[in-house]
């Protein structure tokens, strides 16, 4: 039916035949459809009618006053489907109009102009899917032209190659590394291209993916390419699912590569110079406080000099600075986590309970202590003394951060487990070990610190305290590392600071020499062979022990004392050896010493503080230990602890 909607399709008819367009538009009037019809006459005014109409479908006869209507065809570029229309039609005339682009070629009859508006509508469909098909194939057309663009565009290097390592398609990154074109790239061989060789390299990921049929990725650096490259390939499979083909990728990872370098160049060089800044720290502090006890002891050596009546008094004053020494060189051992002790079991409730209470006294008033101790927890093995030093170092802190002021300080003593999966972390950011442990928290409420000081808590003789030295948070770190332990701590400006120490239930054995209740009278005699290379300390040594009542025979290292050991054995009874010296140091000299007899007591000496290396030597083979300096009675407890210790053995 014919219709003014405008959304029923529009229909040009240029026809010249008034009878012959009144048989058309009768066709289209008794069509159930919606059609709209437009008739011009003309070729020319079909042209016209174009421009301004935007038809359906063009429906024109081939002769026309002023032309063919096939040409209406090139007209139309194809925007809209053209059917031509003949009286006198003949087989040559319609393959010219349908090689010429029309829709359909009709020859005019009743019987054509009946079923007319059924052959436009069919023919209107068939349109309609041509042009769908069209569209679709431009579209891969267009995503095929893209996809090559985005392929060759890319920076990385990328190859299609078969299971034979034979490439089928290269982008021009790739080519242009390998110094061809895309064209001359396809079969060739990956290997000879990019290694140079005559079979895949055993490094090759293609090997990996073959055999899992998965992506896999290594790093490799290439000197034929000239650089380091991430080399990643996929799989590309067949309908059956099998492995016919991969994607091979090389991105350029050089530059990156030397500025992961250069960053690590950096961080070393910023840690070399806070390890520099910490030790001119160090030496600094050590100088200060050595210094004053060297006045002290150079001061009374003067005035013993110069007034030798005063000797008995000026003396124990020497022996006071002295100490003061040793103890500031102990303290710095305990900083660095080595010193040694006997390790016992230690009740951590207990311990952690009567320090509140020994510290309660010396806290200001308006400071509350909470404690939070688990009962009937395990026992752990280690020194009471350093772990009382950890609680009051941390206590003491807590109370000094909260100065005048109203506040709390919190003690809690827990069990904890650490598994793998939990992922804690010490104050380094180093992963805690799993297992069970006992976990110390002290926190306060106080003033806090900043990052400055947070980062610098744990240097030596960093302190913010007017009378502070700054050992103290260093001790407390070095004996939580001799007991395996771990901390944590965070801190706030005017929220408060918080220590986690976490102290293992199940830690190693320390090893330990046991202390002798001996005292230092003079014993029954017999011949020492002392080793020591520092001349002053070997003849101060020599002196002390012969003033013990025995026999000192004196060697500057470890090979001459064995050549003396080896020239009169039956005569030494003990051997007293400094452990660091050149030739051959302390741990040979006895191992070789032992050899030679095993029941030999030999007593180790050492200035690094009270420890040995126990993977050099075991505490079996030694019978006692001597931490310089030493003073006349613990020479002499160690010298009557050996030969006990020796007897015992005989026994």
């Amino acid at each position: 039916m014919l219709t003014n909607n405008l959304t029923a399709p529009l229909i040009l008819i240029v026809e010249d035949d008034d009878q012959h367009a009144e048989l058309i538009q009768r066709s289209f009037a008794a069509d159930p459809e919606e059609y709209r019809l437009e008739r011009v006459c003309t070729l020319a005014s079909a042209k016209q009618a174009i421009t301004r109409l935007t038809p359906g479908l063009i429906l024109t006869d081939y002769r026309l006053p002023d032309g063919e209507g096939s040409e209406l065809v090139t007209v139309s570029a194809g925007q809209w489907p053209v059917i031509i229309m003949t009286s006198q039609g003949n087989e040559e005339l319609a393959v010219a109009v349908m090689k010429c682009g029309a829709q359909n070629y009709l020859v005019k009859s009743p019987e054509s102009f009946a079923v007319l508006s059924h052959v436009i509508a069919r023919d209107m469909k068939s349109w309609a899917l041509i042009q769908e098909r069209k569209r679709a194939e431009e579209a891969v057309r267009q995503g095929k032209r893209e996809w090559e663009r985005t392929f060759d565009a890319l920076p990385d290097l990328i190859a299609i190659m078969d299971t034979e390592w034979t490439i089928s398609r290269s982008n021009k990154a790739m080519a242009a590394r390998c110094g061809l074109s895309v064209e001359e790239m396809i079969g060739r061989k990956c290997y000879e291209l990019v290694h140079g060789l005559d079979a895949p390299p055993a490094c090759c990921p293609g090997f990996e993916l073959l055999e899992s049929g998965a992506m896999h990725s290594i790093d490799i650096e290439e000197k034929g390419l000239g650089g380091s490259f991430d080399v990643t390939v996929s799989p590309l499979t067949n309908e059956d699912g099998r492995i016919t083909s991969f994607v091979h990728i090389m991105r350029d990872i050089t530059e990156r590569k030397a500025a992961q370098e250069e960053k690590l160049a950096l961080e070393r060089q910023f840690q070399q110079a806070q390890k520099m800044e910490s030790l001119g720290v160090l030496a600094g502090g050590i100088a200060h406080d050595f210094n004053n006890i060297l006045a002290v002891i150079l001061g009374n050596c003067s005035l013993v000099k110069q007034r030798p009546e005063m000797a008995v008094e000026l003396v124990p004053e020497i022996e006071i600075a002295a100490e003061r020494a040793t103890d500031l060189c102990r303290q710095m051992l305990v900083y660095r986590g080595k010193t040694q002790f006997i390790p016992v079991p230690v009740k951590m409730t207990d311990l952690v309970g009567e320090m509140c209470k020994l510290l309660r006294p010396t806290i200001p008033h308006q400071v509350e202590i909470l404690q939070n101790l688990e009962n009937d927890l395990p026992s752990i093995h280690g020194d009471a003394s350093q772990l009382r030093q950890i609680v009051m170092n941390l206590m003491i802190n807590a109370a000094e951060a909260l100065g005048e002021n109203h506040g709390e300080i919190s003690v809690a003593l827990t069990r904890v487990e650490l598994g793998r999966g939990r992922g804690e972390v010490d104050y380094l950011s180093k992963a805690i070990s799993a297992g069970d442990y006992l976990c110390l928290k002290i926190a306060d409420n106080g003033c806090g610190m900043d990052d400055v000081t947070s980062k610098r808590l744990f240097e030596p003789f960093y302190t913010t305290k007017f009378t502070g030295r700054g050992l103290g948070m260093p001790a407390v770190l070095g004996i939580i590392t001799t007991h395996k332990g771990a901390l944590q701590f965070s801190s706030q400006p005017g929220q408060g600071s918080s220590f986690l120490i976490y102290l293992p239930l199940h830690s190693p054995d320390f090893v330990g020499v046991a202390p002798m209740e001996v005292t230092a009278a003079k014993q029954e005699g017999g011949t020492i062979l002392l080793v020591e290379d520092e001349r002053q300390l070997r003849e101060i040594a020599k002196a002390l022990i012969e003033e013990l009542g025995y026999t000192v025979i004196v060697a500057a290292n470890g090979k001459e004392a064995l050549e003396l050991y080896q020239a009169g054995a039956r005569e030494i009874t003990l051997v007293v050896t400094d452990i660091d010296m050149p030739v051959m140091n302390g741990y040979e000299l006895c191992k070789a010493l032992k050899k030679i007899n095993n029941a030999l007591p030999i007593i180790l000496s050492s200035g690094f503080g009270d420890q040995y290396d126990t993977t050099q030597i075991t505490a079996e083979t030694i019978s006692g230990f001597l931490s310089k300096p030493y003073s006349f009675e613990q020479l002499g407890k160690a010298l009557k602890g050996a030969r006990v210790t020796d007897e015992g053995k005989d026994m």
